[in-house]
C-alpha cells in the first residue's frame, strides 16, 4: 500500500512578487521572520539589496527610501533545500512497479525510461523544476544518469548541484566537476556500491575531491544491496549477470555497504550518502566520524522497501541529515513540505525545529552552500519563501510549517 504525506488538498502556486532591478533595495515584511529554525522574529523584516540580505530585524526599520513589501501574517523563511532528486525520472511518474519489490521496480524504471526517449525526459524534467519551485524549493541536488545537457538545470533559476551519475564499470567521457558560480556546481555521483564498480567509484570520488565539489552516493538502501556486497550472491547478483555486468573483478570482501564505501575512501565531509535505510549504529558511527552528510528520502524508502531509516537514532548519534524526495518514479511529489509532514508523522518524537533544520540549514551545508543559504542573515543570498501559516508563538510556527498547516499559496522570493 502506498503511503502519502498529509498534505492532500494543499495547492502550491508560484507567485513572483515583482521583477526588481539589481540596484533596488527592498524590505520584505511578514508576521514572522525565520532567521533559522531556532530563531524567529515576530513582526520582522528582511532587507535585500542586489540579491543579498543586508539587514534583518523587528518592525519596519528606518528604510524610508526603500520599497517595502508586506507579505502578510505568515512567515518569511529560507528556501527549502531538496538535496536529492532525479529530475530525469519525472517522466516515469505513475509508470513504475513500486509494488513489485526493489528489483522489479528497477527493471520497470529501465524499461520505461528506454521507451520514453530523450525529448520527453527533458520536457518532464522541466515540469519537475516547476513543481519544485511551486512547493518552496529553489535549492536542489539533482542526480542525472540520462544523456541530457545540464543547461536545463543551470538556466532554470535554481541553485544547487547537478550530479552526473555513473553506473557499471566504464566511463569514457571526462568527469566534469566545476563550480559554475557561487551558487551552482556541476559534479559527479556514483550510483551505488552494488551498481558501480569499485574502480569507477574511486575515480569519481578522486575527480570530485580534486575539484572540491560534492560527491553523492546511494548507500545501504536495500536488502538486495547488503546481501550482494556481503556475499556476492543473491537476487541482485543474478540481476547484474542477466544484464551482462561482470562483477568478478570488483574485489568484494564481505563488507557491508558503509564499510565497503569507507574502505574505498569514499567517505568524507564532501560526501553525501543517500537513503541509509539499512544503516545500523556502527555504520552511523562511521559516518559521523568521517563527517559525511546524510540525505533521508523517507516516502520513497517506504514506497520501495516498506521500511524507514532509523532517523531518531541517527539524530542522537550526531549524524548531519538533510532531506530529499528522490524521484517521481518512487514518490508522489517533489514537495519537501510533503516530505517534512511525512517524517513528522512517522517520528513524532522529533521536534519540528529539527526537521526544519534538515530541510534548510543541513541541506545547504550538504550541497556546499552553507555560506550562502540556509539562514536569513546579512551577507547571504536572498532566496526566501513566504509561507502563509497563522500562529501566535514560535513553536506553533515551526509545527505549522512542518505539518503543512496552511492552504494558501507559497510565495518564492
Amino acid at each position: 500500500m502506498r503511503v502519502t504525506a498529509r498534505t492532500s488538498g494543499i495547492v502550491f502556486i508560484m507567485s513572483w512578487i515583482k521583477k526588481i532591478s539589481a540596484a533596488d533595495s527592498v524590505v520584505h515584511q511578514a508576521g514572522w521572520v525565520m532567521v533559522d529554525p531556532k530563531a524567529l522574529i515576530h513582526d520582522g523584516f528582511v532587507r535585500v539589496d542586489a540579491g543579498r540580505i543586508t539587514d534583518v530585524g523587528q518592525g519596519r526599520g528606518s528604510f524610508s527610501s526603500d520599497q517595502v513589501i508586506h507579505h502578510g501574517p505568515g512567515v518569511l523563511m529560507p528556501s527549502l533545500v531538496n538535496a536529492h532528486t532525479h529530475l530525469d525520472l519525472c517522466a516515469l511518474k505513475e509508470k513504475t512497479e513500486s509494488e513489485a519489490g526493489f528489483i522489479g521496480w528497477v527493471q520497470s524504471v529501465i524499461q520505461k525510461k528506454d521507451q520514453i526517449g530523450g525529448d520527453a525526459i527533458l520536457q518532464a524534467a522541466q515540469t519537475g523544476i516547476d513543481e519544485l519551485k511551486t512547493s518552496g524549493t529553489i535549492i536542489v541536488g539533482d542526480i542525472c544518469s540520462s544523456d541530457i545537457n545540464p543547461r536545463f538545470f543551470l538556466d532554470a533559476g535554481l541553485s544547487g548541484v547537478w550530479f552526473k551519475e555513473y553506473l557499471g564499470r566504464f566511463a569514457d567521457e571526462p568527469f566534469v566537476c566545476e563550480k559554475i558560480s557561487d551558487t551552482q556546481t556541476l559534479s559527479v555521483a556514483g550510483h551505488a556500491p552494488h551498481t558501480t564498480s569499485p574502480d569507477l567509484l574511486i575515480r569519481l570520488k578522486t575527480a570530485s575531491r580534486k575539484a572540491l565539489t560534492r560527491f553523492s552516493l546511494h548507500l545501504a538502501e536495500s536488502e538486495d544491496e547488503v546481501r550482494f556486497l556481503t556475499t556476492g550472491k543473491g537476487p541482485w547478483a543474478d540481476f547484474l549477470t542477466a544484464r551482462g555486468i561482470d562483477t568478478s573483478g570488483w574485489g568484494l570482501t564481505g563488507d557491508n555497504p558503509v564499510n565497503h564505501a569507507d574502505q574505498l575512501g569514499l567517505l568524507d565531509k564532501h560526501t553525501l550518502a543517500v537513503h541509509l535505510v539499512f544503516a545500523d549504529k556502527k555504520d552511523v558511527a562511521t559516518l559521523v566520524e568521517k563527517q559525511v552528510h546524510a540525505c533521508i528520502c523517507a516516502r520513497s524508502n517506504f514506497n520501495l522497501h516498506k521500511r524507514l531509516p532509523d532517523v531518531p537514532m541517527m539524530l542522537q548519534a550526531g549524524l548531519r541529515m538533510c532531506l530529499g524526495t528522490d524521484s517521481l518514479a518512487s514518490n508522489d511529489s517533489l514537495s519537501l513540505f510533503d516530505e517534512m509532514a511525512y517524517l513528522a508523522n512517522a517520528f513524532p518524537q522529533i521536534a519540528p525545529r529539527e526537521i526544519l533544520k534538515m530541510a534548510t540549514i543541513n541541506g545547504a551545508h550538504a550541497l556546499g552552500f552553507e555560506n550562502f543559504f540556509g539562514h536569513l542573515t546579512p551577507g547571504r543570498r536572498a532566496k526566501m519563501i513566504y509561507v502563509p501559516v497563522l500562529a501566535a508563538e514560535p513553536e506553533q510556527v515551526q509545527e505549522a510549517i512542518v505539518n503543512a498547516g496552511f492552504s494558501e499559496k507559497i510565495t518564492c522570493i
